[in-house]
């Protein structure tokens, strides 16, 4: 689903930000949406140390974090994840997150040169 840059939400401006830095720099940046509603240490074993390693010198995960939803329930985990090539490093996440499980559903946001979610 393509989104123009202003339509973003507050979520989503934040890694625009995000995606730019990274660019400067000569890298790439991707969002991973989890539609899984995990605590941050489970999250981090099931998919960012594997995606961690997996990644080795192409990229790494910079960060992570969990939506709330409806009162302390979680609605949603994700992956801050920047790598050196876009491709290579779009394989990797694929490959890494289905094989550790992950939701059909996951989405992979896309954020330049334009907003796009990408699937798993």
């Amino acid at each position: 689903m393509a989104k123009k840059q202003n339509q973003l939400d507050g979520r989503q401006q934040v890694m625009l930000g995000y995606a730019e830095a990274a660019a400067e720099r000569g890298q790439h940046f991707f969002y991973v949406l989890i539609h899984e509603p995990l605590e941050p240490m489970d999250r981090a074993e099931k998919y960012e140390d594997p995606l961690k390693d997996a990644l080795g010198e192409l990229g790494e995960v910079t960060g992570g974090g969990s939506q709330m939803g409806e009162g302390d329930a979680i609605a949603f985990c994700g992956l801050d994840v920047v790598v050196n090539h876009r491709e290579r490093g779009l394989t990797v996440i694929r490959e890494c997150l289905r094989s550790c499980g992950a939701p059909a559903n996951t989405i992979i946001e896309e954020y330049l040169p334009e907003f796009a979610e990408l699937r798993l």
